[in-house]
């Protein structure tokens, strides 16, 4: 048990039982949520417990299977070992999509994020170090401390992705090999890191235990206890309501990027170049995910396309019941103006068709800023 945990138990607070989210009328005939911090920690618990975690741990373990899809790739340079590689960087990278409604947290405080997910890639600054003789001799241990740009998803995608196709295994050099390689081992790492932040180093795998007491990346905080005991001594989030209010700017914070970064800057003119995904064609999957990532907080659940009982949805129905339908309905449209956008996206950018989708995703933004109000106010 860490010190957070047994913290909290010195002073007797223990986690709440579990109960439904309820609600009653007063006297106005008003519907009102009972025993709002109860219901707002078993929300809180319910996002680590059943979207968090999970969402880090399967990204570990498919980051596992992409390094060794690499080190299979590396020994035996095939066209089917290069599909192999491309089809678990696109289930990888979907599951770190779907964490971007959360990139608080370790992601933010570690590094992580930008280390392993920065566009575009700086192919100059590439192809320079993979003619540096003396850095690429020791590349495992130099892409630890690589600029953001040149590592992570995009670094990779560049060497196996070539206009929305698999690269020909005879078109890319040992060298290239070698670095991914070493990026994907470096991009595991960071998937691992970000499970045992939020699980407890004591609650991964051995294998993944190993890997990050081997480079000495041991987390000195365990973010799901933060969010557990919010309001307890120790934890980062000084009330329930702040933990909660937390869930919900993360949403918004991937809600504005995805409308005024990921399409909205290429759309606009202010930077063409800003294209997240551009050599494997998936950036409107990237868009997609994303939302989904915001759905799977609002509905307490990995994977989940219904609310939780103990979800932020729940809660929010229950005290007001159109706010919550505001959500949904933004999120079902924000998908499907996605979906609708021509693709690939780097080619289409300026398509009147993607001006649709940044105002569907605002307008997202928008109810979740709405819920954030109403989550505090009552």
């Amino acid at each position: 048990m860490n010190k957070l945990a047994k913290t909290a138990l010195t002073v007797g607070l223990l986690a709440v039982t579990l109960i439904a989210t309820s609600c009653k009328k007063d006297n106005g005939g008003n519907v009102v949520q009972t025993n709002k911090d109860e219901i707002l920690q078993k929300v809180n618990e319910q996002f680590v417990n059943q979207t968090v975690i999970p969402t880090y741990r399967a990204l570990a373990d498919k980051s596992f299977e992409l390094q060794n899809a690499f080190e299979q790739l590396h020994k035996t340079p095939t066209d089917e070992n290069v599909a192999v590689a491309c089809n678990l960087w696109k289930e990888s990278r979907q599951y770190w999509e779907w964490s971007e409604a959360f990139l608080f947290g370790a992601a933010k405080k570690y590094y992580i994020d930008p280390h392993i997910d920065t566009w575009p890639l700086d192919v100059t600054a590439f192809n320079q170090l993979l003619n540096n003789e003396e850095m690429m001799a020791d590349i495992e241990n130099v892409v630890a401390n690589l600029n953001s740009g040149l590592v992570g998803y995009h670094g990779v995608e560049y060497i196996i992705f070539r206009n929305g196709e698999n690269r020909p295994a005879a078109e890319i050099p040992e060298n290239e090999l070698r670095y991914a390689l070493a990026v994907s081992k470096d991009l595991a790492l960071s998937a691992c890191r970000l499970e045992a932040a939020w699980a407890g180093l004591e609650n991964v795998s051995a294998a993944k235990r190993q890997i990050i007491e081997d480079a000495e990346m041991d987390p000195d905080d365990n973010f799901g206890e933060y969010m557990r005991f919010c309001g307890q001594p120790g934890s980062i989030w000084k009330s329930i309501t702040a933990g909660t209010e937390q869930i919900i700017e993360g949403c918004k914070t991937i809600a504005d990027e995805v409308a005024t970064s990921k399409i909205g800057k290429p759309y606009t003119g202010e930077d063409v170049n800003y294209v997240e995904s551009p050599h494997s064609y998936n950036s409107i999957q990237d868009f997609h995910d994303n939302i989904i990532s915001i759905r799977n907080v609002y509905f307490g659940g990995l994977g989940a396309t219904t609310a939780d009982s103990e979800s932020l949805s729940a809660y929010i129905r229950c005290i007001d019941k159109a706010a919550d339908e505001a959500v949904i309905n933004a999120i079902n449209n924000s998908l499907e103006k996605i979906d609708a956008m021509p693709s690939p996206f780097v080619l289409n950018y300026t398509d009147p068709k993607v001006g649709e989708a940044i105002k569907a995703v605002s307008a997202l933004n928008d109810a979740l800023e709405a819920v954030r109000k109403i989550m505090i106010n009552n």
